[in-house]
């Protein structure tokens, strides 16, 4: 009977997990799913009370986004940005990490060192916002992707270069110590031995460093004007102008595409994420 008891006892608490994480799980998927369905309905429908959850979908919203305006040029804008902001980004803050790590200066000075470059992330940026517009506007690159490229690993740098020496500290010395004793010089052993152990943590700043970087807005809105104008900034285009008033349906066909290159890219990264798990944990 006591045992009966706790079996019960067990589905009883299950279920409630079961319905707790279903809750958990509907207010966070409503917002994706309130999206879709808003850029699929036609203009009468959107405003229709109550909502319509049952309705005659339509593409006119996709095809006016998509064709009729000029969103694909910022979206091929917002990609150039953050792909080259993860490559620097990702390169400068590994070696800079390796150096902070493996590096010859006492270790009160490079943990001082360290804390300096990540204090440089804690600052607002509205509070430098305008001398470097005043700066980028004397020498005449404003709304050019270089600056805005420049911007962004300048944010992302600091947090980066933290956030992989974290990985490289727990990192065996041992491991680049014998790659040494057979003929490796020390950023060879890190190069070969130590980045397919860590390769997991620079995935994941890399993850970190595109998403920010795509859905940057305040420089991007400041330092740009139309020709390196980026997809965050371009959604501005559907709010309320004049008579026209919101767009809703362009502005929720925007926002997924806002959302698809940081999906694709988290999932493409997912695949070699689990294989640099397992070769780190096959080498150590």
């Amino acid at each position: 009977m006591r045992v009966e008891q706790r079996i019960e006892q067990k589905l009883y608490y299950r279920g409630i997990f079961i319905i707790v994480l279903l809750i958990l799980l509907v207010f966070a998927l409503f917002p994706l799913v309130w999206i879709m369905l808003t850029s699929i309905k036609s203009q009468k429908d959107l405003f229709a009370i109550p909502p319509m959850f049952i309705f005659r979908p339509t593409t006119e919203h996709w095809l006016k986004v998509l064709i009729q305006s000029e969103f694909f040029r910022y979206y091929k804008n917002s990609l150039v940005i953050a792909i080259s902001t993860v490559f620097v980004v990702i390169v400068v803050a590994t070696m800079a990490a390796y150096g902070l790590t493996r590096g010859k200066a006492s270790s009160k000075v490079r943990e001082n060192l360290a804390f300096f470059i990540l204090s440089q992330r804690m600052m607002p940026p509205v509070a430098i916002v305008l001398p470097i517009y005043i700066l980028f506007s004397s020498i005449r690159l404003l709304d050019r992707l270089e600056t805005l490229i420049f911007m962004n690993i300048a944010f992302n740098l600091p947090l980066s270069i933290w956030m992989i020496r974290g990985y490289i500290e727990s990192l065996a010395v041992e491991i680049e110590e014998a790659a040494i004793v057979d003929g490796c010089s020390h950023f060879g052993a890190f190069v070969r031995v130590g980045i397919p152990q860590i390769l997991p943590g620079i995935l994941s700043t890399a993850l970190f460093a595109f998403i920010y970087t795509i859905n940057e807005f305040f420089f991007a809105l400041i330092l740009s004007g139309t020709r390196a104008r980026p997809v965050s900034v371009a959604v501005q285009l559907f709010l309320p102008t004049g008579v026209r008033g919101t767009l809703f349906g362009e502005a929720a066909v925007a926002s997924i595409l806002i959302m698809l290159p940081s999906l694709a890219f988290a999932i493409f990264m997912q695949r070699y994420l689990v294989g640099g798990i397992s070769l780190g944990a096959l080498k150590g």
